[in-house]
């Protein structure tokens, strides 16, 4: 029911644990996967190739796109070479998630809009050079990753928070736009992770958060890794502009 076989699923900003649990959960469903890092640098193409080789091991196809993301014409061509070598990509995950946690007075405007730059404008570039491509073809799928701080306040997020909500109201309202044309947009909902960066980095809130989590713990990144392969899957066909949360129930705790 939620098999991958013979689809092509692309992940955005492949450099950390997040993007590694979301590359090799769909290589595990039987996915071709390639991934694309933020920037050009040896540090993130190292890094990507690194969890390239992890789904090459499980029998898939690929490939890294070692680009700056936020460039949208260094992305077209290098979509357009990857779909002629690997095929046509019918999942794009827009995995980028800068977080950078302070008060918001110690931000400099060219911070701020670093932030911005990372998570909001990587990811309307990659769905509109990929989405174009989808939306030609008639099907296709986007998956936004967007932390439950979107629509929730907790003291030092208030630059990330607003990348998240501004990703959020964009998978909303793109999603109800493509749906008849064969494409949906989701978005995957991420709650307090032990190896992402956040607030829960800091010692103190962390101990805080593992006592308030109904589940009594942080969570991992292979916990998305069922819900992300679901969103991909033909089983999801009929879910749009919608945001499945995986966050312990912590959203939901009064």
């Amino acid at each position: 029911m939620f098999s991958l076989e013979g689809k092509h699923c692309l992940v955005t900003g492949a450099i950390s644990p997040l993007q590694r649990a979301f590359a090799v959960g769909l290589a595990e469903a039987g996915a071709n996967v390639s991934l694309t890092t933020l920037s050009e640098g040896k540090e993130e193409e190292v890094a990507a190739n690194s969890i390239l080789n992890e789904c090459w091991s499980i029998g898939v196809k690929g490939e890294v796109l070692s680009i700056d993301l936020r460039n949208t014409t260094q992305l077209d061509q290098s979509v357009s070479e990857l779909e002629s070598n690997i095929g046509p990509i019918d999942v794009l995950v827009n995995a980028t998630h800068t977080a950078v946690i302070k008060p918001f007075l110690e931000f400099s405007t060219e911070e701020a809009h670093e932030i911005f730059t990372n998570n909001v404008q990587s990811t309307l570039i990659s769905t509109s050079v990929i989405g174009k491509k989808m939306l030609a073809r008639g099907k296709g799928k986007v998956i936004n990753v967007v932390s439950i701080l979107a629509d929730r306040g907790v003291p030092n997020c208030a630059i990330f928070s607003a990348t998240q909500g501004s990703i959020l109201g964009f998978t909303r309202s793109l999603g109800i736009e493509w749906i008849r044309q064969g494409v949906t947009v989701n978005a995957l909902g991420l709650g307090f992770f032990a190896d992402l960066p956040g607030p829960q980095q800091d010692d103190a809130l962390r101990e805080i958060l593992e006592k308030y989590i109904p589940v009594r713990r942080l969570g991992d990144s292979t916990d998305l890794q069922g819900a992300l392969v679901y969103l991909s899957s033909d089983s999801s066909n009929f879910v749009d502009s919608e945001m499945i949360v995986v966050d312990g129930a912590i959203s939901v705790h009064a």
